[in-house]
């Protein structure tokens, strides 16, 4: 018999058929008289009366049901006897309840009493047990392995005095007593103690929490006693600690070691593990029940046998099976083919992550990876994956053949389109392809296009069905009426489908042996089917309850959560009042937990749960019925928007009564040692679906606002994600009626940041203000009341201003800004015919690609060891042409057959092509060889000839110049920096023209030639050291010369190219100095010059088909850049002439110390003098002074309290004159922007600009002596020298020794020798000069100690004391080598640190001395390589560096500490890195490469700021806060580079009254950074 609880809280489940809870039947009067308590007594003796009656009791509410096995009784709903239960009368409802609850009773006493003697004591106590008996079992479980007592705690509260107080009005709510009496039930004792014992019986004493507390005369009050409260805020406190003890130990983070990007690269690596085990485990669970279609499964084992391609797609129409076989193929492919065979199986649309297909790419990737090439650094971004995908395959072997099978691919989320080209590229030998998906749909008629063989999945027979069902009957222990049976078997043979086929047998389940013909009918198709079984709900369960559940799960975004869905049901009135009604009690809050747990129980195997956004949803597990759903639920488009907006108001906590805090992450702070932990949980559920269902709900303002312009928003889902996933979101902010500006803006400033965030997601604060900064604050309204051109990015850079995270945050644009779109590509090529590219990597693979369709066409393995750097295609792309150094290989595209290859060469061959492809023109660098070869005659060689200029020509490396167009057989060729070109005939084998430029002063830079023009690019010299490109175009019928165009003098081209039209000249100008390029261009026939874009890299190679494909890669990236320059060249604000002024870097900033508000730049452009506002917002971007001209590059300047002191009148020496020097001084005051002083007559000993110091308010000047033997200050006023200072050492340094012996004769001491003895006692003091000259000094930071080294005595040092001008003392280690070299001076000068290296030990080291005492303080040994150090103010704290580590050091020298901290990954300190301690010692800034900042007293590595180019300066402007200026190698602009977190202040720089410059508006507000 089926169990009392199962049926009659089964029907509580329902609306319809309610039964009645305990606590109701405890309300119930006691429908029994004292004749049936009698009766039912089990000590008097029961007549066959009696037993007639009870048994007619069971047959009025129970029927057998046949069809289990063995058979089962079933209560029968409680509306069989009693109608008005359902009705919506409450009077009439109320009579029907109580009429049920009598019976209810009756029949649970006649169980309680006769039980025993039926089916035994056992039996009947487990019949007759309540829920909260089954949920305490159920939760005592042991689960695994794992013992109950690590999740399971009991409490157990004794109140001694509780059986003295039983006639206490409140004792009933404490203890079960016998109805209106004041004694213990002793039934419900004995269940109770029953109860107890079993909790006593599987968990230890140690999992038992025993509390006494003493009965009150309200029994247990809080509120009104004192013991009661303490009694209750102690059992509170326990329970709360085991609880977060438990969910700790669970949920516990797991170790990770090493950088940050290394964590998080571990971290994603195990997530995308999980989701590939997700899918095998799916696979195998799928193929465990497979017992269907063994005939389709051979089928499939002959095509992927006998097919050519080896590509397979599997179609059928939504519910045929194409899952299940797919599963059942993954198992059986290993055995159809030989060798160890790799089965890589994604199952699209299984998880929410696999149906976004740059994460299924990403997962395919990964296995691959781990079989063929482990260690392999993987890409994010979905080209690249695609490219690696491929690259991967072409690593396939015959003894490890791959088998890749994607089920589902109309599945795929269109966040990337209809992405499937990477599919349709043919496959390298023994990998096979298998693909699945539905018949007619835009993804089957995209892979039909390939050389896919199609195979159709065919419907089940009738074997299969009857198979089929009967397997599933056995399973469930179930049996069926014949006319039962006949009617699912003709169901199923009228759709034979297996989905049909399983929803129709769910369906059967609820067929009785007593069921009814006429309940027997199924509909036809699978959407009548589906229709039917949401009836049923409907009339079972509730119908607003069901359509809300059905809506929330159809229109999620791949699943929805538990908490999710009761939150959103609740939140329907309609919903909320229907179960009101059905239970006749007041209107409910929130919606019961169990009407939920009955719906899921109804939907069984339709509903699945599965792993997403790393956490558990429902979903359906058929698309088909969320189809049937969105029919049936949603009427138009309005109610599909509404229930959207309902889920966007869960996550943004707007909606009614909202409980649940929705943050994007969540900070753990743990604490380890006397380090505090801080780890981040992420809310992938708000940051993935809150975009999703704005965007759906139409939403668009607010999903800009709140996702895409919001800082912590980004911030999160780019760390807890990726930023790739911004991206994509990026596309969806649309509006119907323009184009959001910002939008375009932060999508190029993050495809320009795209490698630096997929790093290290914390640098966006820092990556948007460097590239935005700018940007945003020129973005004023022109006149009040016009509209800002960007709405949004304001309020996005203010929120990255105050990042909760540390940050490094530039005051303006450091980085390159947007404007441009946007294992390792060693060379490009491209066709001259078609928009075809072909790339060589790093392993030598080739590949092929359609820049059109964005696709890979075809792709080639490394013949031998050749890896390519200059790629050609000829013969009409059907050749290619492969040089690596000095060898050169020519291979069939097709075949890939070696065609040509010779490797004898000692030169490197210049590779071009001519007519039209078919000849094969090298030219060899360091020779006048030249030879051509014939490609459609198997590469023979025409022509090996010698050719010459009128010029004779310098031969060396790279000196060749080819033209890559060709017109008929002419090749273009100069030689670099020559100022003639020849026209050589290819067939001919002979020089056809020489052409010269306009003027012998030309550089030839480049040659090309287009349909038209032969082109000439020169170089010639302008405007004193500038130059400036002349491109001089030459008729290419007559090779006369035409015309010039002039560019502009920042044009350094490295590469040109012209499209196929020729109508414009596309060049790429890098810089090996800044570390960028930048893409220019000319339009050949209205002479237009554009600067287009500007991108970090150095080129490689570029090309150019058309204005929308010009292409490019640079060294060391793994992808190549596509840019369209169609929407930019009519751009006129970027056209650019040759009278637009330069734009040069910064050479040297300095900051003014008592005007801290100040800094002045010298540009590198001599006599430019910037000087700039760092405290005003409108001045971050653009100096409040600029003076050009000032001084010229044999000048020195210097710069105190914004005067510039120059030196200039620089007299030359002579033999009879005195040494050169400087002599005049020019005060330039930059305030007033005029001369205020102008002093002659100075004799001030030239030297390197930065060994010179303004000393006293700028009254004096230090500098060194001519022989550079000793420190000079010059008085200014007057001009002369004030003092000398030199070392003690050096006054009775005597002659040098000489290993020679001259004898004196008389006459050598006569007076005409007196000259030769003047000349001897010269060269006497110069040997002894040249012991004792300076080679560096370092002054403190309050100019008042000066520490010198020497050239050749680097066995010491000296310092001096400038205020009163003498030598304190001669630090001296006989066994070191000493040198300023890497140094730090501490402010006051009172300690310096330094690099040594002992000798005598071979032991390089750190050294700490006291100045004071001119004694050595501390040492650290065995530290070599040291390149860079800082130390604190007090020397407590050393910081170091070591060339080629990516830590830095901590010394304590008191302490006696030394601990290390490790960076990020890509740093790498090297000679030229510098390093500066902060923020009172406590933080350490480096520069190496990118700035970054690092806790040393925490002993951790805190925030980077990656840059595009070069820093050329940086200079420090607080020891209590982080600030640093940084000048720029490619761009005047000064950036402040400040700290900021969530709990550092904003920088002060002073009032607006400080202004010296007339700075100051009324409208504008005071910035701070």
């Amino acid at each position: 018999m089926r169990s009392f609880e199962e049926s009659v809280y089964g029907h509580y489940l329902s609306f319809g058929d309610e039964a009645i809870n305990s606590e109701e039947l405890d309300k119930t009067d006691n429908p029994f008289s004292d004749e049936e308590e009698g009766r039912l007594s089990p000590v008097r003796e029961r007549s066959v009366g009696d037993v007639e009656k009870e048994l007619s009791q069971f047959r009025m509410w129970y029927k057998l049901d046949t069809n289990s096995i063995p058979p089962k009784y079933h209560l029968l709903p409680i509306s069989t006897h009693h109608p008005d239960i359902l009705s919506v009368d409450r009077k009439h409802q109320k009579l029907a309840k109580s009429a049920w609850m009598g019976t209810l009773q009756r029949l649970w006493k006649v169980l309680y009493y006769r039980g025993a003697e039926a089916i035994g004591k056992e039996q009947t106590s487990i019949l007759l047990r309540t829920v909260l008996d089954w949920e305490v079992e159920e939760g005592i479980r042991s689960v695994g392995q794992a013992p109950p007592e690590e999740r399971c705690h009991c409490y157990k509260r004794i109140i001694p005095d509780l059986y003295y107080n039983l006639k206490n009005k409140h004792a009933a709510l404490y203890v079960d007593l016998l109805r209106g009496q004041t004694e213990i039930d002793p039934v419900l004792s004995i269940e109770h103690q029953q109860c107890v014992d079993r909790i006593h019986k599987k968990l230890r004493r140690t999992n038992i929490y025993e509390r006494k507390v003493a009965w009150g005369r309200t029994g247990l009050d809080p509120k009104q006693n004192r013991s009661h409260n303490f009694y209750t805020e102690r059992i509170c406190s326990h329970v709360q600690r085991t609880v977060l003890s438990s969910i700790n130990k669970f949920a516990k983070r797991r170790e990770m070691h090493g950088t940050f990007e290394k964590m998080r690269r571990e971290a994603i690596r195990a997530q995308i593990q999980e989701e590939i085990q997700r899918h095998k485990q799916h696979s195998l669970n799928l193929a465990k029940n497979f017992i269907l279609r063994q005939a389709f499964l051979e089928d499939v084992e002959k095509a992927l046998k006998q097919s050519s391609s080896r590509q397979i797609l599997l179609s059928g129409p939504p519910g045929c099976g194409k899952t299940t076989v797919m599963a059942a193929i993954a198992q059986k492919a290993p055995k159809w083919i030989s060798g160890t065979v790799t089965v890589l199986v994604a199952f699209i649309g299984f998880s929410g992550e696999s149906r976004n297909i740059r994460l299924v790419v990403q997962n395919l990737c990964v296995q691959l990876a781990e079989i063929y090439c482990p260690h392999t650094q993987l890409s994010e971004g979905l080209p690249q994956l695609v490219n690696e995908f491929h690259s991967l395959l072409a690593l396939v072997d015959s003894d490890r053949p791959a088998v890749v099978l994607l089920d589902g691919l109309d599945e795929l989320s269109d966040e990337h389109g209809p992405h499937l080209s990477w599919i349709l590229t043919a496959l390298p030998e023994n990998v096979y392809l298998i693909l699945s998906a539905t018949t007619n749909s835009t993804c089957t008629q995209i892979l039909l296009s390939g050389q896919f063989t199609l195979l159709s999945i065919p419907p089940l027979s009738t074997d299969d069905i009857s198979t089929a069902l009967e397997s599933k009957l056995n399973q469930d222990q179930r049996r069926l009426r014949p006319d039962q049976w006949k009617a699912l078997v003709q169901a199923c043979e009228s759709c034979p489908c297996p989905l049909y086929l399983q929803t129709a047998y769910s369906e059967s389940l609820h067929w009785t042996s007593y069921t009814s013909q006429s309940s027997l009918k199924l509909p036809a198709t699978l959407q009548g089917l589906y229709l039917n079984m949401l009836s049923r709900m409907e009339r079972d369960i509730g119908k607003q309850l069901v359509r809300r559940a059905a809506m929330l799960v159809s229109i999620s975004r791949h699943g929805v959560t538990e908490e999710e869905i009761l939150h959103l049901l609740s939140k329907d009135g309609k919903v909320l009042q229907e179960v009101s009604s059905a239970h006749s009690s007041p209107l409910v809050c929130k919606l019961p937990y169990i009407l939920w747990a009955r719906l899921k129980q109804e939907l069984g195997l339709h509903l699945t749960e599965v792993r997403t956004d790393d956490t558990w949803v429902y979903r359906w597990t058929h698309a088909e019925l969320r189809r049937v759903c969105l029919q049936r639920y949603f009427r138009n488009e309005e109610s599909c928007m509404a229930v959207h907006a309902d889920y966007a108001d869960y996550y943004r906590d707007k909606s009614p009564n909202a409980h649940i805090f929705q943050a994007t992450a969540w900070v753990l702070e743990e604490t380890k040692g006397d380090e505090k932990i801080k780890s981040y949980r992420f809310n992938l559920r708000k940051l993935r679906g809150l975009p999703f269902h704005l965007v759906h709900s139409g939403q668009i303002i607010p999903f800009l606002v709140e996702c895409i312009f919001n800082y912590e928003f980004l911030l999160h889902k780019a760390w807890g994600s990726s930023v790739l996933e911004i991206e994509e979101d990026l596309k969806k902010a649309v509006l119907p009626d323009k184009e959001v500006a910002d939008v375009v803006v932060l999508s190029g400033a993050l495809g320009l940041s795209r490698s630096v965030l997929l790093q290290d997601p914390c640098q966006l604060a820092s990556q948007l203000m460097g590239r935005l900064g700018k940007m945003v604050m020129e973005d004023r309204p022109v006149a009040k009341g016009d509209p800002l051109k960007f709405r949004y990015l304001h309020a996005l850079l203010d929120q990255c201003s105050h990042s909760c995270l540390p940050v490094l945050l530039p005051s303006a644009t450091c980085l390159l800004p947007p404007g441009g779109p946007l294992s390792c590509v060693t060379a490009l090529g491209g066709s001259q015919q078609s928009p075809t590219a072909v790339t060589c990597e790093l392993d030598g693979s080739i590949r092929f690609w359609d820049l059109e369709q964005r696709r890979t066409t075809g792709h080639l393995d490394p013949a031998g060891a050749f890896v390519a750097d200059s790629l050609h295609l000829g013969l009409n792309d059907t050749m290619l042409i492969i040089r690596m150094g000095q060898a050169l290989q020519v291979r069939e595209v097709e075949s890939g057959r070696v065609v040509y290859s010779d490797s004898g060469s000692v030169d490197v061959p210049i590779v071009t092509t001519a007519l039209n492809g078919q000849l094969l023109v090298l030219f060899y660098d360091g020779t006048p060889r030249v030879k051509v070869f014939d490609l459609a005659a198997s590469c023979s060689l025409l022509h090996s000839i010698n050719i010459s200029l009128h010029s004779e020509p310098i031969h060396r490396n790279g000196s060749i110049l080819l033209s890559s167009n060709s017109i008929k057989d002419y090749v273009l060729f100069a030689y670099r920096s020559g100022c003639e070109a020849g026209v050589f005939s290819a067939k001919e084998g002979t020089v056809l023209k020489v052409l010269f430029a306009q003027h012998a002063a030309a550089s030839i830079q480049a040659v090309d030639m287009t349909e038209d023009y032969l082109l000439l690019f020169c170089r010639y010299p302008y405007r004193q050291d500038r130059q400036i490109i002349h491109i001089e175009l030459f008729s290419a019928e007559s090779f006369q010369y035409e015309r010039s165009i002039l560019g502009c003098g920042q044009d350094f081209i490295s590469q040109v190219t012209v499209n196929h039209a020729g109508t414009h000249v596309v060049a790429f100008c890098s810089s090996q100095r800044t570390g960028v390029t930048g893409l220019i261009t000319w339009n050949l026939e209205t002479e237009d010059h554009k600067h287009i874009t500007q991108f970090p890299g150095i080129l490689n190679k570029g090309l150019c088909f058309d204005l929308h494909l010009c292409l490019g890669v640079c060294f060391g990236e793994r992808y190549v850049r596509l840019w369209d320059l169609s929407t930019r060249i009519t751009d006129q604000t970027l056209t650019y002439n040759v009278h637009k002024s330069r734009s040069d870097g910064t050479k040297e900033l300095i900051a003014m110390g008592k005007q801290p508000r100040y800094a002045v730049c010298f540009s590198e452009r001599p006599g430019t003098v910037f000087v700039w506002n760092l405290g005003r917002q409108r001045f971050r971007c653009r100096p409040v002074r600029a003076q050009h001209g000032l001084f010229s590059s044999t000048d020195v300047v210097l710069v105190h309290q914004l005067k510039l002191y120059i030196l200039t009148n620089r007299s030359s020496a002579s033999r009879t004159q005195a040494p050169p020097c400087f002599q005049t001084l020019l005060v330039f005051d930059l305030i007033k922007r005029s001369y205020v002083r102008r002093q002659t007559g100075l004799a001030i000993i030239p030297c390197p600009q930065h060994e010179y110091r303004l000393l006293e308010n700028g009254a004096t000047l230090l500098g060194l002596s001519e022989t550079r033997d000793y420190l000079i200050l010059w008085d200014l006023d007057s001009g002369s020298i004030k003092h000398r200072m030199d070392s003690r050492i050096f006054k009775d340094l005597p002659p040098p020794l000489t290993t020679e012996t001259q004898l004196l004769l008389r006459w050598d001491i006569q007076p005409e020798n007196q000259a030769a003895q003047i000349k001897q006692e010269d060269k006497t003091k110069l040997e002894r000069e040249k012991h004792k000259a300076i080679d560096q000094y370092l002054i403190s930071g309050d100019e008042q100690v000066v520490v010198c080294s020497y050239f050749s005595l680097v066995y010491q040092l000296d310092v001096f004391h400038l205020t009163s001008q003498e030598h304190l003392h001669t630090l001296e280690d006989k066994n070191s080598l000493l040198n300023l070299r890497t140094a730090a001076l501490t402010h006051s000068g009172d300690h310096l640190v330094l690099t040594n290296y002992n000798q005598e030990d071979h032991c390089p080291g750190l050294t700490l001395w006291d100045l004071q005492s001119g004694k050595v303080d501390q040492e650290l040994r065995d530290e070599a390589g040291v390149c860079c150090v800082a130390l604190t103010d007090d020397a407590r704290r050393v910081v170091f560096g070591a060339t080629g580590s990516n830590k830095l050091k901590v010394w304590e020298p008191f302490t006696r500490n030394c601990k290390s901290i490790c960076g990020y990954e890509g740093l790498t300190i090297e000679a030229s890195s510098a390093l500066y301690m902060t923020e009172r010692g406590t933080k350490a800034l480096l520069l190496s490469g990118n700035l970054s900042l690092w806790d040393v007293e925490q002993g951790h590595f805190l925030s980077t700021l990656s840059l595009d180019s070069t820093v050329s300066c940086v200079r420090p402007l607080s020891r209590s806060q982080v600030r640093v200026l940084l000048g720029l190698s490619h761009s005047p602009a000064l950036v402040t580079v400040t700290y900021t977190s969530g709990s550092t202040r904003a920088t002060h720089w002073g009032s607006r009254a400080d202004d010296l410059f007339q700075e100051s508006s009324s409208s504008e507000e005071e910035g701070t950074s």
